[in-house]
């Protein structure tokens, strides 16, 4: 039996030696985190006064004094709006290192607009300005990154964040080593016990104010956990979290959150790929990648529609209709690469080397990919995303078979808008769908980019398509 650590007999409580003594407060962290925020930025300010250009004498003016408590004073607001200081959040490297970078930089995006507003942007010195945009987030970032890194170093070996307690109710109590696992050694078990009757709860409130625990982890049988629930009366009086769990795994394996809906429960059993404001912040990289994209390359799209016009007789523009989000039918833009009397407005046939259908200048367009784009247009009006899995036309088949045919779960990659690149796309997976390999790699690679979505992520993707672009012997 895995539950080695626990006898067979009824009632056990037993107590764990730990090697670990010192305690980590997460408040405290917090707090400190919050007032290295403000000293960042008011010192950073401060310091970069004396670069060139920064203030005359290398003494701070007035308003750059204002500027830099004002911006001190936002940062801290919007950290709260950001949660970056969220207590149950501060250790996760990840959620912290990603939002105190949003708020320094909505901080100073915002200073930026209050400038323009006010119209006292003329008073500010550029070179000050973004030199201390810049030093105060990378300080906070970097400070941060090696702080939890050796708080993560501290608790895999001698410290803690809470002491716990594993009981168990009519089974074995979780092991005290998944639990530490699973909290990644926040949590340190100091005792564990297996009751045979619900009434031996009553047992606990001894332990935990002698033991000083923080969180009690108590499994018990799916059906008996509504009774735990009212039992659990009789430790209300201590100011200790209880986490109660079915003994069975397997019950709760796929879910994914759970919520209070009245006075019920409620099981998340599939959530949005991205929310929140992560999907705020990739509509506004969207918006803004596509508006600069295309002022930029005008000129180049303007020369395109005039050798298209010239090349061959038809439209500029070619427009099919795809497969996008939730499985919505949009009428996605290209420039028209194939003379008009050929183009497969449904896809029926795949473009394949060679292909005889495609014209010169379309052989050109298509080899760097100028012919998508048009689809910087789609991104605006929001029916694609500048990142996200390529959408593919109705009629597209492999081996004469639909694509959902071969791919059971080919449909998953419409839970996020199709993109104009994509990770299938920089890892080497574009042209023709002409095998099943080729169709489950694409696949494959287009679910881990929805499981694994981070702005870093798009950008990533981004830069990398950018530097493919003229070398790709796979367009065609």
């Amino acid at each position: 039996m895995w539950l080695d650590f626990c006898d067979s007999r009824d009632v056990v409580w037993s107590r764990r030696s730990t090697r670990k003594s010192k305690r980590i407060s997460l408040h405290n962290f917090s707090a400190g985190f919050a007032a290295f925020d403000i000293v960042a930025l008011i010192v950073a300010g401060f310091a970069c006064v004396g670069l060139p250009g920064g203030s005359a004498g290398a003494s701070p003016q007035e308003w750059q004094i204002w500027a830099i408590f004002f911006a001190a004073s936002l940062q801290f607001g919007l950290a709260h709006i950001f949660e970056v200081y969220r207590t149950s959040s501060v250790l996760d490297r990840r959620h912290v290192l990603r939002r105190a970078t949003l708020s320094f930089l909505a901080t100073f995006a915002l200073m930026i607009c209050i400038a323009a507003a006010t119209k006292s942007a003329e008073s500010y010195s550029r070179l000050w300005f973004f030199s201390w945009a810049g030093s105060s987030t990378a300080i906070a970032v970097a400070a941060r990154a090696l702080i939890l890194k050796r708080i993560r170093e501290a608790l895999a070996e001698s410290a803690f964040v809470h002491r716990a307690l594993s009981v168990g109710v009519l089974c074995d109590p979780l092991h005290p080593r998944e639990i530490e696992g699973e909290t990644r050694n926040e949590e340190v078990v100091v005792g564990y016990a297996k009751y045979a009757d619900l009434a031996e709860l009553a047992d606990l409130s001894d332990r935990i104010v002698q033991d000083e625990i923080d969180h009690v982890y108590l499994a018990a049988p799916w059906a008996e956990i509504p009774n735990v629930l009212r039992n659990l009366d009789m430790l209300r009086h201590l100011s200790t979290r209880v986490f109660v769990l079915p003994a069975d795994r397997r019950v709760l394996a796929d879910v994914v959150g759970v919520a209070k809906f009245g006075d019920r429960i409620s099981f998340c059993g599939i959530e949005e790929p991205i929310h929140g404001w992560s999907l705020w912040f990739k509509r506004l990289e969207d918006i803004a990648l596509a508006s600069c994209a295309l002022i930029l390359l005008a000129p180049l799209m303007a020369a395109t529609a005039l050798a298209i016009r010239i090349d061959s007789p038809g439209p500029i523009f070619f427009r099919q209709q795809r497969v996008g989000f939730n499985g919505r039918i949009f009428e996605l833009w290209k420039f028209r690469s194939m003379f008009a009397e050929k183009t497969d407005a449904h896809a029926t046939v795949q473009t394949s080397r060679g292909d005889p259908r495609v014209t010169r200048i379309g052989r050109l367009i298509r080899r760097s990919s100028i012919d998508e784009l048009p689809q910087l247009i789609n991104v605006i009006l929001g029916d694609m995303s500048i990142v996200g899995p390529r959408p593919h036309a109705l009629a597209t088949k492999t081996d004469g078979r639909n694509l959902e045919e071969l791919v059971e779960y080919y449909a998953v990659r419409h839970r996020v808008k199709p993109g104009m690149t994509g990770w299938a796309q920089v890892e080497g997976f574009r042209g023709e769908l002409d095998t099943l390999d080729k169709l489950r790699n694409r696949v494959d690679c287009d679910l881990y980019y929805i499981d694994n979505w981070t702005l870093l992520l798009d950008v990533g993707i981004i830069f990398r398509t950018m530097m493919m672009v003229l070398r790709d012997s796979r367009a065609y």
